[in-house]
């Protein structure tokens, strides 16, 4: 079959309609609520970067980024497939509050569980494990992010579409973190207070937002039954096994290097990869905010749906090429500005990376806005799986004589499998964009 192709006059003139399009509707507003968050969450941690490295060094920064990898595995076992599983079923029974709050109590509950489970097993594994047991306070005073991350409503008021008041919280705390850290972090040592503070700070903004999610959604402690507990991890189990295969190459990469080499080399890497993945966040806000829209066009319309995701798609990759072109160009100019002479074996690692926003905001697309709406769950849990497990192994293959270069060259084979196997799966299926119907794409969203 024969696709239309899109010509420059009309590329620019979708990219107009969706902008147009957008800023009349609610999706705009959650995207400016998000990016709060996603300051928070990405672009303060980059802003601590440029001092942590260089109180720390590349030895302890990579100790503390070694530790973080592990707990990123933990926080992802307790976050389970909730932000996707629960935000679905929320942005669907977003007008029944009694069936929100069912859901939303279920859905602690389970994360509750999980966080005991998760802390017996970090337990467990730092006497099992040597190198484990070497950073073990490290690891104890970061287990308050899984706390924090398993208190945080962000699922829940992204069903509702409500996001402002959270992300000014989030927001707020996270700056006190950042204020945190220029006063207390002054030297070597001081690794473990960088670690609590950053626990602490991610517990208390886990407590604060929970409460305000009672207080401004008016919900009620009820009871809480296992069959409940036991239907939400049923829910959201396809999407777990496919963000567990995306952690083997993005969360915990630290912790794969650290196992494979030592600190300092994770600390080239780790320095590196915060940097791409906090720009990377740029894009996250318009994608979250997002996300819940497709759910209901996809149960409302195929052809609408399609509509949308081809616009996402324009502009999701226009930002994303922007910003991988933006690293290419400015890479040596933002290692020695942001970390310093010591980590120029993080330059070679950056340029590597630095394709990773632009791949990203394509699969980001075809992914979460396309394949999971209109309920492809298991063949995007196989796809993801598919590159984890090619990560692990590139890793494994690459990382020994390569060292941080090698590590970053699995990741970026890893990312282009997803985005290449996405499309022709899509293609395959009759979801794909590249054939939505010319006559349907003035249609208003």
């Amino acid at each position: 079959m024969k696709y239309p192709a899109i010509s420059d006059k009309l590329f620019y003139k979708q990219l107009r309609s969706v902008i147009h399009d957008g800023l009349k509707s609610s999706i705009v507003h959650n995207a400016v609520s998000l990016y709060l968050m996603q300051f928070a969450n990405y672009l303060v941690p980059l802003i601590m970067v440029p001092y942590l490295v260089r109180v720390l060094g590349p030895t302890g920064f990579g100790a503390v980024s070694f530790a973080q990898g592990f707990i990123n595995y933990l926080m992802l076992f307790v976050e389970y497939g909730f932000d996707l599983s629960a935000t679905r079923k929320i942005s669907v029974q977003r007008e029944n509050l009694e069936s929100v709050n069912r859901i939303a109590l279920h859905v602690w509950a389970a994360k509750g569980l999980l966080s005991v489970v998760g802390f017996a097993v970090l337990i467990a594994l730092m006497s099992l494990v040597p190198t484990l047991g070497e950073v073990r306070w490290l690891l104890l005073a970061l287990y308050g992010l899984v706390l924090g991350n398993a208190l945080f409503p962000t699922w829940l008021f992204q069903g509702m579409e409500r996001m402002v008041t959270i992300s000014v919280i989030n927001l707020g705390l996270k700056l006190s973190i950042l204020a945190g850290v220029f006063l207390l972090v002054k030297q070597p040592e001081d690794a473990v207070l960088y670690a609590g503070l950053l626990g602490g700070g991610s517990l208390l903004a886990g407590l604060t937002g929970a409460v305000v999610a009672f207080w401004m959604l008016g919900l009620r402690i009820g009871r809480v039954s296992a069959s409940g507990v036991w239907e939400a991890l049923k829910d959201g189990w396809l999407l777990f096994l496919s963000k567990a295969s995306v952690s083997l190459y993005t969360a915990g990469n630290a912790f794969i290097l650290g196992m494979l080499t030592n600190h300092a080399v994770v600390g080239y890497y780790s320095a590196a990869e915060k940097i791409v993945r906090s720009l990377l966040g740029l894009l996250s806000p318009i994608s979250q905010a997002a996300y819940p829209r497709f759910s209901k066009l996809a149960a409302e319309s195929k052809e609408k749906a399609l509509i949308w995701g081809r616009r996402m798609l324009l502009l999701m990759g226009s930002a994303g090429f922007a910003i991988s072109l933006g690293i290419l160009v400015g890479v040596n100019i933002i290692v020695s500005v942001l970390l310093g002479s010591e980590f120029g074996p993080s330059v070679t690692v950056m340029r590597i990376l630095a394709f990773l926003p632009f791949l990203i905001a394509l699969s980001n697309v075809l992914g979460i806005q396309l394949m999971i709406p209109f309920g492809k769950d298991r063949t995007f849990t196989l796809i993801l799986f598919g590159a984890g497990v090619l990560n692990v192994c590139l890793a494994v293959l690459l990382t020994p004589k390569w060292h941080e270069k090698g590590m970053a060259v699995a990741v970026l084979l890893s990312e282009i499998f997803v985005t290449l196997t996405m499309f022709l799966y899509l293609i395959g299926i009759r979801l794909s964009l590249i054939s939505v119907k010319k006559r349907y794409l003035n249609t208003k969203i």
